[in-house]
């Protein structure tokens, strides 16, 4: 396979849904930050599946080229990666002004420390080294099991059962303002007895009043009795993103 570098998770998205690509990778939550807000939304919004799951370990590095500190005037990088290393901002930066300028994805962050003077990207150590960024501190995260969960998804794509299976639905349910819609909904899954492992809930947009969608996964496969039972009583109202081997 050959790996193309995209400068968003939407544009993965897209590059999936238009055919241009055959899979795409897609992070989905990270262990000390929680989820990827954006990828949820994605999901319902676009027509693709996921194949799989991955577990990552994920570490930081932070390139510059400029070998002193006191030159640096900005920083680079996604959002969710200033949040990992705060404590590598703080002590290096403490009381020094520097701004800190989020980007679409950490690689974008490594080509603008590349390109512009006075600056410096935190990114991964394989973005430092495609845009050929030195880097002055490597493993920059606060926390050293920090780990990320990612989908890769692909167009039309079913998987056979496996036998240990994970399966994710998104749920537009009716009347969710009223007591006990979303309760009833769930109360399925204890009914058929299935571990219900995450579940999120997003707003609705341009309905003019609070409403919410649901992300949920849970362990088991769409040709399953059971999920088949529950898929086929709410089907108006669920969209199946996709059943997958399960993380051993």
């Amino acid at each position: 396979s050959e790996y193309m570098a995209m400068g968003s998770i939407r544009s993965v998205f897209e590059s999936v849904e238009t055919g241009r690509v055959r899979f795409g990778v897609v992070p989905i939550e990270n262990n000390q930050e929680g989820s990827v807000n954006e990828t949820i939304d994605l999901l319902a919004d676009t027509d693709v599946r996921i194949v799989a799951e991955i577990l990552m370990p994920i570490h930081f590095t932070f390139v510059s080229k400029h070998d002193k500190l006191t030159d640096i005037q900005r920083i680079y990088s996604k959002d969710i990666a200033f949040r990992q290393c705060r404590k590598f901002l703080q002590d290096y930066f403490e009381g020094v002004e520097v701004e800190h300028i989020p980007v679409e994805s950490t690689s974008k962050a490594a080509r603008m420390a590349a390109e512009e003077e006075n600056s410096a990207a935190i990114c991964s150590h394989i973005a430092a080294k495609l845009y050929g960024v030195p880097v002055l501190f490597d493993n920059i995260e606060d926390s050293q099991s920090n780990a990320t969960r990612f989908f890769i998804i692909g167009k039309d794509f079913t998987n056979q059962r496996s036998g240990n299976d994970k399966t994710t639905f998104v749920v537009n349910l009716p009347d969710t303002d009223k007591p006990g819609s979303l309760f009833h909904f769930l109360a399925e899954f204890d009914k058929y007895d299935i571990n219900i492992t995450k579940i999120d809930s997003r707003p609705v947009r341009n309905k003019g009043k609070f409403a919410s969608w649901f992300y949920l996964d849970f362990d088991g496969h769409i040709e399953d009795e059971a999920v088949r039972k529950i898929h086929e009583k709410y089907k108006p109202y669920i969209k199946w993103v996709g059943s997958y081997a399960k993380l051993s």
